[in-house]
């Protein structure tokens, strides 16, 4: 897949999102989004009518690029607006697009505009030398992780020099797991009264899933 194609879906996601949010200003959309107010970004998203699923995908993108907010916090927005099942596909498309988008910002600032070193990390070193494959499992066991900001993994995507394509194969199936634990999370607080113990399972099944998480990349980490 060209690179260029990247860029001019990139040009064209910010030419929409700078239209689509005009009214609300830089620093009051930046304001609005580090808040993390699900209620308020589920409003917003509701109120985009027709558009609404853009509108998400687009908070979502921005939080990818920011890097400071957990995804739960949008996946919660999107599980208010669009069920458990339709919030958790918005949310899934909104992650991949967010990702990719992020990588080739990040890489670009990173690699071109700061022009900073990064083929001495170690981390970035480790992964650069995993076969193609490897790197895929390795960044998607990472993306498997709930609950931690994807700007994390899209750092250190930027730092590495693994595919974009690569990059959005690993982004896509790690977030499934990720996000159908996000969005039984946010679905079962929402509804604690009828949900409690189903609350209680999801937090269970988030700390065995670390667990295995850290397992893993410690095995990966051995092997390497």
């Amino acid at each position: 897949m060209n690179i260029s194609m990247f860029r001019l879906f990139l040009l064209f996601t910010i030419i929409i999102s700078i239209i689509l949010f005009w009214d609300y200003g830089l620093s009051e959309l930046i304001r609005f989004i580090s808040s993390g107010d699900t209620h308020q970004m589920a409003e917003v998203i509701a109120n985009a009518g027709s558009i609404a699923i853009l509108i998400s995908i687009l908070i979502n993108v921005l939080i990818n690029i920011l890097g400071i907010l957990p995804s739960i916090f949008i996946t919660a927005a999107n599980v208010i607006v669009f069920g458990i099942y339709g919030g958790f596909l918005v949310s899934w498309a909104g992650e991949i697009i967010g990702a990719v988008i992020s990588l080739i910002l990040y890489r670009w600032g990173i690699k071109t505009a700061a022009k900073l070193p990064t083929d001495q990390l170690k981390l970035s070193e480790f992964i650069n030398n995993l076969p193609r494959l490897k790197q895929v499992y390795f960044l998607a066991v990472l993306r498997v992780a709930p609950f931690i900001p994807s700007g994390l993994i899209n750092l250190l995507g930027a730092i590495t020099s693994v595919s974009v394509v690569n990059f959005l194969i690993a982004t896509a199936i790690g977030k499934i797991p990720s996000l159908a634990l996000e969005s039984a999370f946010s679905y079962n607080l929402l509804n604690l009264s009828n949900n409690y113990w189903n609350l209680v399972v999801t937090v269970i099944v988030a700390l065995f899933l670390y667990l295995g998480i850290r397992k893993e990349l410690l095995r990966l980490k051995a092997r390497g």
